[in-house]
This record gives C-alpha cells, structure tokens and sequence, in this order.
C-alpha cells in the first residue's frame, strides 16, 4: 500500500474499523491483528509538511500500525508478503494504492498523448498536438487529461489526478463548449489549492495550508464537512451527513460481518413461527 493521500485514509480507516470490531467481540483482542504500511518514499503524504507528517507517523504507531518507509513490495504471493528489506510476514489482506493512470483506451486513438500516457490539452481543455496546434472539436477534463496547472502547485506542471480538479475541470469544459458554440473564447482553466484535508478514522485527522496544519478530532470535522458538502444534490448530501450522524450516536453497525458467513441464522432464529 503506498503512503500517499488516499492509500493513509484507507490504512488509517481499516484501523480503526478493527478496533470497533475488538470492542464489539469478545472473541477477538487488539493483539490479533496486524496492519503494515509499506510506502516507498522515505516520508509519508508529501501533500503536507513534513512536520505534519510525523505527527501521523506518530499517531499511526500510538494505535499500533507498522510503517515501513523506503521499503518497496517484493511478493506477495499465497498471502505471503516479502519485503525489500528482506522482512517476511503473513496477511489476510492485502490493499494496493499505487497512484491513477490514464485510462488505456485512449492509447488506441490517434488523439495526442503525453510521456504518461494521458491526453495532451491547453489549460482551456483543449487538445493540442506537440507543436502546440489545438486539435479541432477535441476537448480532456480529468484523470485522462494532461491538464497545465496554472497556479504552479501542480507536479510536474499539471494538475494532479484528483477528484477536485475532475469536478472543476468538468464544469470549465461544459461551460467552455457552451461558449464556443456562442461564438466565445474558451476560458482556461484555473484553481488554486485551499489546503490539504485527510482522515485518519474515526475523530481523527489532518490538514495542512501552507504553514498551517491542524490535526486531531478538529481536522477530522473539516475532512468530513468538506467530503459531505462536495457530494452532488442536497438529497444525497442529507444522507450521507444522516448516515454519519447515526454512526457517531450509536457507533458503527457491524451486523452484516458475522452475517455473512451464516447470512439466514438471524432470519431463522428470529422469525415468526406459525401457530399451532
């Protein structure tokens, strides 16, 4: 599992799925599982200070998670991982966050592509071949578009593969083609970053802006506030801040785990049995 953004918010929330699982069953202790983050970097989520990152590299080891950095995956066959280091262990499962890449199908176009595999723009979405000339009736938004960042936070000078710019790309390109139709300029597309925001399970939770950086149960509200509100149509947003209201009253529901194994014992134990 790789160290980045989305591969610690996976990590951190199957942690903490594991301990509401502990205090729930009696059968199981904290002692009986194990997690391991194996990240290739030296550090964990560049997205933040390097400080920051420490602070989760802590907090991870204080709610004993294993993570070994400037390690990369050598096998991982029968359930049997082997390390770079050399180190051997056994797992049940195994979660791979290796990053986004371009989806393949344009590789079968004759549209042009950059080194990375994805589909070369202008920052006003259109595509331009690699002298620059745009490619007529031809527009990219998203993880598939090699999209120039013009604030200059961008890696390598593009905008990263993430939803935020996916959304904000999608709406620049509709209102852009609505625009040439009309006989308008294309506008290029522009957004800078208002921080970095990830959670790290349940109450905890980390942000960074520039110097800035909040971490705990605060951050963790700010992570949830903001992955809430982005959700499409107010009725979908009433249910999922709904649904996570009930979780923090009443705890997570851990009723379909057991069930799956024996998914009619609840049925059959519980049912009305007809009269005599």
């Amino acid at each position: 599992m790789g160290g980045g953004f989305a591969g610690i918010e996976v990590f951190a929330e199957l942690r903490s799925f594991a301990s509401a699982l502990v205090g729930a069953y009696d059968t199981i202790s904290f002692d009986d599982t194990r997690f391991h983050l194996i990240e290739a970097m030296g550090r964990i989520m560049p997205e933040v200070s390097l400080p920051t990152s420490h602070w989760v590299l802590k907090n991870l080891d204080k709610r004993g998670a294993t993570v070994h950095l400037d390690t990369q995956l050598a096998s991982a066959v029968d359930g049997k991982i082997e390390l770079s280091t050399g180190q051997t262990f056994e797992s049940d499962l195994i979660i791979w966050t290796a990053g986004v890449m371009a989806n393949p199908v344009v590789r079968g176009t004759d549209l042009p592509l950059e080194e990375r595999g994805r589909l070369r723009t202008q920052a006003d979405l259109r595509l331009v071949d690699e002298n620059g000339e745009v490619v007529p009736d031809a527009w990219a938004a998203g993880d598939v578009a090699a999209v120039p960042d013009l604030s200059g936070g961008g890696v390598g000078g593009y905008c990263v593969p993430n939803a935020q710019h996916a959304v904000r790309q999608g709406k620049r390109l509709a209102k852009n083609l609505v625009g040439v139709i009309r006989g308008d300029a294309p506008v290029d597309y522009f957004h800078k970053n208002l921080g970095a925001v990830a959670g790290l399970g349940l109450y905890v939770g980390v942000y960074q802006y520039r110097k800035l950086a909040i971490t705990g149960f605060i951050a963790w509200v700010m992570h949830r506030g903001y992955h809430g509100f982005a959700m499409p149509m107010w009725e979908r947003k009433a249910r999922v801040f709904g649904n996570w209201i009930i979780n923090f009253l009443f705890r997570r529901d851990l009723v379909g785990i057991p069930a799956r194994d024996v998914p009619r014992e609840a049925f059959e134990e519980f049912a009305a049995r007809p009269k005599g």
